[in-house]
Parts: C-alpha cells; sequence; structure tokens
C-alpha cells in the first residue's frame, strides 16, 4: 500500500545529535520482502544502523496512534521505519498524516559517545604510534572497538593517559562536508572510491585529522568522560583495541 509520491527523507540526525522531538510527515506506508510493514517519511531524527553504529529508537504518534520505532534501516535512500502495525491499523497512516517523532535520547546520546570515543582512540593512536592506521570502527556499546593496522604493540598506560590529556582539553567536535577532490586536496588520500560528484560528511576532533562519517557525534569531548581500554589482540597484522565510555 502506498500513499502520496516518493521522497527522499531528510536526515535530521546527521545535521544535530541533540534532536530529540520532532514533527514529520508520512510520505509512503510499505511493506518489505518478508510483508512487514514500514513508513517513510518527510524528514527523521532515527539513526538507521549502519557504519558501525546501532540504530536509534523511540517511537512515532500521531492523531489516536503511538507506535514503537525499534530497528531504523536504510535500503538505498530508504530510511525504512518499521512499525508494529495491526491489520486493523492500516487506516491510521495516510497521504501527508502529521506525525511526532520521538527518540529515547539516552540511546542517542550513548551511542554518540561511544562513536567519538572510537574516533578520539583512532586519532590517538595513530598520533602516539604514526606506522599505525586505523581501518575499522564498531561503535556498539558494550562491544565497540576499532582494528588498526599494525604490528607494533602499544604501551597501554601511556595509551590510557593520553586519552584522558586530550579528553581534559575538551576539544569540540566540528561537522562538515566537501567533495571527495577538496577533501584529499587539503588533508590526506582515502583508501576507497567515493564519486566525485557526491559531497560526503566529515568528522573532526580538534585539529585532528579528519575522518569521512555518517554518524551522531557529540559536541565536545567531555561529554565522553573517559575512554576506558578494555584489551588489545595482536593478530597477523591487525591490532584490535576494545573499548567503552565511562
Amino acid at each position: 500500500m502506498k500513499y502520496g509520491k516518493e521522497k527522499m527523507t531528510d536526515p535530521l540526525y546527521l545535521k544535530n545529535t541533540y534532536l530529540f522531538e520532532v514533527d514529520a510527515r508520512i510520505t509512503e506506508f510499505k511493506k518489505d520482502e518478508k510483508d512487514r510493514p514500514y513508513i517513510l517519511l518527510n524528514q527523521t531524527i532515527f539513526y538507521p544502523q549502519g557504519g558501525g553504529q546501532p540504530c536509534d529508537q523511540g517511537k512515532i504518534t500521531g492523531s489516536g496512534f503511538e507506535y514503537a520505532v525499534r530497528d531504523v534501516r536504510q535500503v538505498g535512500e530508504e530510511i525504512r521505519h518499521p512499525i508494529d502495525l495491526p491489520q486493523n491499523s492500516m487506516q491510521d497512516f495516510c497521504e501527508n498524516c502529521a506525525v511526532k517523532c520521538i527518540i529515547d535520547p539516552d540511546r542517542r546520546l550513548l551511542n554518540a559517545r561511544h562513536h567519538t570515543a572510537g574516533h578520539l582512540l583512532g586519532n590517538v593512536v595513530e598520533e602516539l604510534y604514526p606506522g599505525f592506521k586505523a581501518q575499522k570502527c564498531h561503535a556498539f556499546p558494550g562491544e565497540s572497538y576499532i582494528e588498526f593496522q599494525g604490528t607494533e604493540a602499544p604501551n597501554e598506560l601511556l595509551l590510557s593517559e593520553a586519552l584522558r590529556n586530550v579528553v581534559a582539553k575538551n576539544l569540540q567536535t566540528k561537522i562538515f562536508e566537501m567533495d571527495r577532490r577538496q577533501f584529499e586536496s587539503t588533508y590526506y588520500k582515502l583508501p576507497y572510491e567515493i564519486p566525485e560528484t557526491k559531497k560526503f560528511r566529515i568528522v573532526q576532533i580538534g585539529n585532528y585529522p579528519p575522518i569521512p562519517c555518517g554518524g551522531t557525534h557529540v559536541i565536545s569531548l567531555m561529554e565522553i568522560c573517559e575512554v576506558l581500554l578494555k584489551k588489545m589482540k595482536q593478530k597477523n597484522g591487525l591490532l584490535k583495541i576494545s573499548f567503552g565510555v565511562k
């Protein structure tokens, strides 16, 4: 079932980590390949799972209805908001139906703190050990880690102290966009392909090297409080550092 014309969703979560509630309109009601219902909105604050970060959760409310949102995903250009929808509730959804999106602020900020902490850990390790290069960041609370390419064994005490000192400086997080050619001429060559015509989002902590990223981040490092190193493991030229935040 489809209502109205297909339109792209404005991802407000990319513009403001601290926007926890917003009015929106339903642009479509659809079902996925497993016949599960989901809705598309003209704009959303729900971050879809991806890029090493879990999705936001919360609820979507309207005139006389309220539905929980637990598993937001992006498929192609669609930002899908799956809902538990009884058959007799389809009349709730109409063309341009006004709704309110409300996310869980504690979950949003916990995810953002972990994601920013992951970027910071990558920056600090690369600064202390120039032979290392961050390859992958997984920022799910309780299971966060970064993988680095490199063989030297870091000093855990030195790394922990360096992280505490940087957090104490309360560096600010900057977010901006530019195209690939401009980014590479200004900063460094990317190890992966991005269409030259496509702008991409950049996150930078203080004066550390910026990193292309589409996740949510806190504005200042004091919001992290402390980056906790949990475990370091080296295997086949890769270093995996598990971490958390306090």
